[in-house]
């Protein structure tokens, strides 16, 4: 029968901690209902956020679209290269040229000499 008291003994106390922990619960419970959270100034600073992350993204978006468009604008040779290349490749096609005329015209008169010569060789013999 000792036992049977005790354990009825430790029953109660229990029962009566539980009932304390439930009473508390609801007090916390109620009080967590009255609490009313303002959630509009959190909402405004991250719509905010959000607005200044797009105009960055669009910032970023412009700037590459630019560079986009100078990369394929570039060129390997620059314009004055290649102009001073063109230049320097058609003086030295006209010297060429002009040279060998020069060549060719003296090789006719030497002939024409060396002809002239020989006449008169022929003439004086």
């Amino acid at each position: 029968m000792k036992k049977l008291d005790d354990i009825m003994e430790l029953l109660t106390d229990e029962i009566n901690g539980f009932q304390n922990s439930i009473k508390k619960l609801e007090g916390i419970s109620k009080g967590l209902n009255e609490v009313k959270v303002d959630t509009s100034k959190l909402e405004y600073h991250l719509k905010e956020h959000l607005r200044q992350q797009e105009r960055n993204q669009s910032h970023n978006n412009r700037i590459l679209n630019d560079i986009n468009k100078k990369l394929k604008r570039a060129k390997l040779i620059p314009k004055w290269l290649l102009v001073l290349f063109l230049s320097v490749l058609i003086i030295q096609s006209i010297a060429i040229g002009y040279l060998s005329f020069q060549v060719v015209q003296l090789n006719k008169k030497e002939k024409s000499v060396s002809k002239q010569e020989k006449v008169e060789l022929q003439n004086q013999q």
